[in-house]
């Protein structure tokens, strides 16, 4: 039987970071089954320090990896990773305070579906970013799947592949894109899994990230204007039906 999560941390010359994430996950690591994968792409000297931090630590697997991009070291991860769910918690965001641990392993060894889409509390702000509207819920290109309050079954990665490394900040949304494009099941839940570090470089390069967000939507236009017909075709037939029910009756 494999372990119940595996949370991979990414992390580059922020010890201060990393030891604020470690901190918080202590918690959910004193449980059997949970393990914290962290891939660093440190320099030298604080590449020593960000070890000495992990002495003592439970149930953590450190690697250091030649830096080459979010992407390459989010796969890195899942090269390691073992676990049946795996949560990406960047260096600086931490597991938030008020969900008990055992309750959200009790959610994720009885849920059925692929993915489970968390919300995150804003760390700087302490605003809680919910879910949208069912309307807005696609195409989830970006703006409303936050990767660092999603936990994903390891096997839709092995299925559909990982992470695009040509994408710098927004090969999450590219990811979503594709397996919510497959008949992938995704719960939500309305209680903030994270506490998310505003300064990240998704907030900081806003540009760039609404670059590579158009880039996602362009190459898979064909899938979303089949997905937004079918559905089409699905409401008209479930419609029909009821209409048909009703006079029926």
């Amino acid at each position: 039987m494999n372990p119940t999560l595996d949370i991979i941390t990414i992390t580059k010359d922020d010890p201060g970071g990393i030891a604020a994430t470690i901190y918080s996950t202590r918690k959910i690591r004193a449980y059997s089954g949970v393990r914290q994968i962290i891939v660093d792409g440190s320099s030298e000297p604080v590449q020593k320090l960000i070890q000495e931090l992990l002495l003592g630590e439970d149930n953590i697997d450190y690697i250091w990896q030649k830096p080459c991009g979010i992407a390459a070291a989010f796969n890195q991860g899942l090269h390691i990773a073992k676990a049946e769910w795996v949560w990406f918690l960047n260096s600086k965001d931490e597991f938030h305070p008020n969900i008990d641990p055992l309750i959200l392993l009790n959610i994720l060894s009885s849920s059925k579906a692929d993915a489970i889409i968390f919300e995150l509390e804003f760390m700087q702000s302490r605003t809680r970013y919910v879910h949208p509207p069912m309307w807005a819920l696609w195409p989830p290109v970006l703006f409303w799947v936050p990767h660092p309050a999603t936990v994903v079954k390891r096997h839709l990665f092995e299925k559909y592949g990982r992470f695009k490394e040509e994408f710098k900040i927004a090969m999450d949304g590219e990811m979503w894109f594709r397996l919510f494009s497959q008949n992938v099941v995704v719960d939500m839940l309305s209680m903030p899994l994270t506490m998310y570090d505003e300064g990240g470089l998704s907030r900081r390069q806003k540009t760039e990230t609404a670059r590579e967000g158009i880039k996602i939507i362009r190459r898979y236009l064909p899938i979303m204007v089949r997905i937004w017909i079918n559905n089409g075709k699905s409401i008209c037939t479930a419609f029909r039906k009821f209409y048909k029910t009703s006079r029926a009756r």
